[in-house]
């Protein structure tokens, strides 16, 4: 079964609407890793002048997500089943960068972690996530993930 390649997955998540919106970035992802960069935009900033924990809590599912997404079946669907964030620093402005690492990865669940730092290198969050892996199919049975690289059927499958 062909797995997730990096390019595929950066191509998918880098033109998500959300994350354009965000001014999130996935820059890279292989071997249960990720970076994931975030500029601090004037629109998402709350009434105090920093970023609003909404956009770092975004961060921390992106980042873990594409880091789990790297070490699975590209049939994999996924779905996020709880996260947590933990505010360490206000962040004003600049870049934030996040760093994704998978934990552990099960038959059906997965943990893993991200750790977010400002342009200087400090801390300014720290995230956990859980994710339940969803029915692994093969190509076959769904084309439409896997696109240009998977065959279609020439005729309907009989129910």
């Amino acid at each position: 079964m062909k797995t997730s390649n990096e390019k595929w997955v950066k191509n998918r998540v880098n033109k998500l609407p959300i994350h354009k919106m965000m001014g999130m970035r996935l820059l890279a992802c292989s071997g249960g890793k990720s970076l994931v960069t975030c500029r601090v935009l004037k629109d998402l900033k709350n009434p105090g002048g920093t970023l609003h924990g909404g956009v770092i809590g975004v961060l921390v599912d992106m980042s873990t997500i594409t880091a789990l997404r790297s070490v699975l079946p590209i049939t994999a669907l996924l779905s996020t089943v709880e996260y947590k964030v933990n505010f360490l620093e206000r962040v004003f402005g600049g870049v934030i960068t996040a760093r994704g690492s998978v934990i552990r990865s099960g038959k059906t669940t997965a943990v893993c972690t991200t750790e977010i730092r400002n342009a200087a290198g400090d801390p300014v969050a720290f995230g956990s996530a859980t994710f339940y892996i969803l029915n692994v199919r093969t190509a076959e049975d769904y084309p439409g993930i896997t696109s240009a690289a998977t065959r279609r059927r020439a005729t309907p499958r009989s129910e």
